[in-house]
């Protein structure tokens, strides 16, 4: 019989399906503003405390901290208790983070809190994007994946122009305070409106969890669903479709690898371009305009991405977007003391580089089984941290020793033209690879003479 996995990928999408990717989109808008509102508070807090580079390097550093100390916690607690008490658990975690963030006093407060946050935010990072690919057809994956990914960037344009204008009335801790509220009602919105993923009970394999399979399978009204439980049985794994790889395989390291360089680069853009824009001699709004910009064009990139993968390999698509922000690093750097210019380049490398990070999350069901995958990218996401946690810091460092805009933007062609070759690897080895698995399986499923 059919196995649940099968069903959902021959079958349309069902109400039940869509609303669970609309409400990890809402999620993803939560957690988008929260990563950008450090960025934008950092201004007035800098302004208000009068606080070194490095200082500010640090409180970007802390949350990034808390990100892959979450991301490779609490990633194996999705394999193993399920996806859905991971993401309400972490929503709840990053709205204390943000409550103590708005009651800070202090870089030590205010850093201990970004901490606790990012531990949230470690936990929806492995958590959401696998419930919206397992909820996912396969044939639609990629491409359902890159718009619930539009919540990041959304988030952070939504979010940024509401926290401009509480700041500019209320100070720099109303940013935090509107966090927490929308983070709290997030957590509400998952707790009574995301199921468990099909995946995750399917592979369990208990008596509960193929009961609870049962009933969210008639729930989405499938197509040819057996009266009986049978579609509980896992179907041949096709290596195209559901992933083959497994924890110790050599798609562990090159996906370490590629969320590293890529985070470096993400991060970077979207957290030091507002204020490296005020060092280039432009104003505390145009800094935050840049900002804004950066969120608003990877918003786009999010739906480019969705659009392109409905026809090419995403993995090559991913590929194409690092190479093009690699270019725009260069573009921004020359043209940073100019407004209008600067804007149009912030919002073109805040497209490309929202992309190629969408793009991270669609390798992992690509490449892994389904009782490796939060695992896989909860220690992909934490350790490919390392590089972005290090990053504020040694920016803050390079600011203070007068480092100018332009170099420090040129410095960035590095890592996104080393993750581009990373990603060409990984993509030509996983074909290789399928190809090869695919014959074995039509070998072996041919009868004996």
């Amino acid at each position: 019989m059919a196995s649940a996995r099968e069903l959902i990928d021959a079958s349309p999408l069902s109400r039940l399906q869509i609303r669970v990717i609309l409400l990890c989109t809402l999620v993803n808008m939560a957690e988008g503003y929260d990563i950008l509102s450090m960025s934008l508070a950092i201004l007035p807090i800098t302004d208000d405390w009068g606080i070194s580079g490095t200082q500010s390097g640090m409180l970007f550093s802390a949350g990034l901290i808390g990100m892959a100390v979450g991301s490779i916690a609490l990633g194996p607690v999705g394999d193993r208790y399920g996806r859905r008490p991971l993401l309400i658990g972490s929503l709840v975690v990053i709205t204390v983070g943000l409550l103590l963030s708005a009651a800070s006093r202090d870089v030590t407060q205010l850093a201990l809190a970004r901490l606790l946050a990012g531990v949230g935010m470690g936990g929806i990072i492995p958590s959401s994007p696998i419930i919206v690919g397992e909820y996912a057809p396969a044939r639609k994956r990629s491409t359902l994946i890159a718009l619930f990914a539009i919540g990041i960037p959304l988030g952070g344009v939504l979010g940024g122009a509401g926290a401009a204008v509480l700041m500019s009335t209320y100070g720099w801790h109303s940013a935090f305070l509107l966090g927490a509220v929308v983070t709290a009602i997030m957590a509400g919105v998952a707790y009574f409106g995301i199921p468990e993923s099909p995946d995750f009970l399917a592979a369990k394999g208990t008596e509960s969890s193929r009961k609870k399979l049962d009933e969210l399978i008639s729930k989405m009204k499938l197509t040819g669903v057996p009266a009986t439980g049978s579609h509980t049985t896992p179907a041949r794994r096709s290596p195209n479709v559901s992933g083959s790889a497994h924890l110790k395989s050599w798609a562990l390291a090159t996906t370490c690898i590629v969320f590293g360089l890529v985070n470096i680069a993400y991060f970077f853009g979207n957290t030091w371009t507002p204020k490296l824009l005020k060092l280039a001699g432009m104003s505390n709004n145009a800094g935050i305009s840049g900002g804004l910009m950066f969120s608003l064009g990877g918003a786009l990139g999010t739906l480019v991405f969705a659009g392109l993968a409905l026809r090419f390999a995403s993995m090559w698509i991913t590929m194409g977007f690092i190479l093009a922000g690699s270019l725009l690093f260069g573009v921004l750097a020359l043209v940073s003391t100019q407004l209008s210019p600067a804007l149009v380049a912030s919002a073109l490398l805040g497209l490309c580089m929202t992309a190629a990070y969408t793009g991270l999350y669609v390798m992992v069901p690509i490449l892994f089984r389904p009782e490796a995958r939060v695992s896989a990218l909860g220690i992909a996401a934490g350790l490919g941290r390392i590089g972005s946690i290090v990053t504020p810091l040694g920016i803050g460092l390079l600011v203070d020793r007068s480092w100018t805009t332009e170099s420090i933007f040129f410095l960035f062609v590095v890592p996104t033209l080393l993750a581009a070759a990373t990603i060409a690897y990984a993509q030509i080895r996983n074909t290789r690879e399928s190809v090869a698995l695919a014959v074995d399986g039509e070998k072996a499923s041919v009868p004996a003479a």
